[in-house]
């Protein structure tokens, strides 16, 4: 039997021939069936019907992955996405749908080899990138193109579901990050970064207690990461090069009709990985979501008033101080000062304007 490496070597990507279309129906189906036994609502097998697929070959290209000349999975690339995408919708961007990989072929890493293959694919054809959607409800298919580089762009109502849209990053340079949705494999992490009990205070405010545990975790896990649904989106920041978890940050009290949202907890972990840019990233991004994807009119946060690095942070990105509110946070028989901050969405874009000039 071929060891893992010898099996990726052995992935091969070729365009479908059209007499293959009852192969392609045959791993829409299995995908399926494995999703409806999972409870995952995403496909039914009755859907994939032999005009579906004939659509596919005729109004987009369609691939298989064959794993030493075996047919393993398949996925479909067209231009323009307009259902899915709708305003947003360019048809400079290739966009890849129905990834799908054999059950006897999962954990060799195939998904992420299509990725990759469709990938090259849209830069070989001059395209502005890559983009493909997902389900807003499945959360660890969100993470897995989350950790593949790409970027969330939107949820737009697709057929009575929602999609999730995602953009495939660039090449990223040095010290660059992706947020990707924190999860319970994070805790750990996040405890070792956490400190003291006042260190715990200056990132996370009032509301947890030293020493951060589990359930504290569990409790801020819960509902969250659905970007219409929770009141909360909660990530942890990679380094893109190194694939190492440097951060985290999340925007809580999301409200939705009068589009305002908090930032909150921002921390970048462990010593090494302060000073090289990352929290002025993570808070950029954070922001480019709130803003630009989920629609929010005023982002606030609240900064302990002594931490006058964090606050010129804040300001040289385009905070403003709306307040201080005195003797708001008590530790170790003292009070604290809490700085309230604000940003607008025309300061934001005008913020990026400025960046982009």
């Amino acid at each position: 039997m071929m060891n893992l490496s010898a099996i990726r070597e052995a992935i091969h990507i070729r365009r479908a021939e059209l007499d293959e279309q009852e192969r392609v129906r045959h791993f829409l189906i299995e995908a399926a069936d494995w999703m409806e036994a999972k409870g995952i609502g995403q496909w039914r097998r009755e859907q994939f019907t032999t005009k579906l697929i004939h659509s596919y070959f005729v109004e987009r290209e369609v691939y298989i992955a064959e794993v030493a000349g075996e047919p393993a999975g398949m996925f479909t690339l067209q231009r323009g996405d307009a259902d899915y995408w709708q305003h947003l919708n360019d048809e400079q961007y290739v966009y890849l749908h129905r990834l799908t990989v054999s059950s006897r072929f999962r954990s060799i890493g195939l998904g992420p080899a299509m990725l990759k293959w469709a990938e090259q694919y849209a830069e070989r054809q001059g395209s502005k990138g890559l983009r493909l959607d997902c389900m807003a409800d499945l959360l660890p298919l969100n993470r897995f193109y989350q950790q593949h580089n790409f970027r969330y762009m939107g949820t737009h109502n697709v057929s009575g579901k929602l999609a999730n849209l995602y953009e495939k990053l660039p090449p990223a340079r040095n010290h660059e990050i992706r947020l990707q949705y924190f999860t319970a494999n994070d805790y750990e992490q996040l405890i070792q970064w956490s400190g003291d009990a006042e260190f715990l205070m200056q990132w996370s405010g009032p509301q947890w207690h030293y020493p951060l545990d589990i359930a504290d975790l569990d409790a801020y896990l819960q509902d969250a990461n659905h970007p219409l649904h929770s009141d909360r989106l909660i990530y942890t920041a990679v380094d893109r090069t190194s694939n190492r978890a440097v951060g985290h940050i999340a925007l809580t009290r999301m409200d939705r009709e009068h589009r305002s949202a908090r930032l909150s907890r921002v921390l970048v972990g462990d010593h090494e990985a302060r000073g090289k840019g990352y929290g002025r990233q993570m808070i950029q991004e954070a922001l480019r979501i709130g803003f630009d994807t989920l629609g929010m009119h005023r982002i606030t946060l609240g900064v302990l008033d002594y931490n006058t690095q964090a606050k010129s942070l804040y300001k040289s990105i385009g905070f403003q101080q709306d307040g201080l509110m005195r003797d708001a946070l008590y530790q170790n028989n003292q009070y604290y000062n809490l700085c309230e901050m604000s940003m607008l969405e025309e300061e934001w874009h005008t913020s990026r304007l400025a960046e982009i000039l």
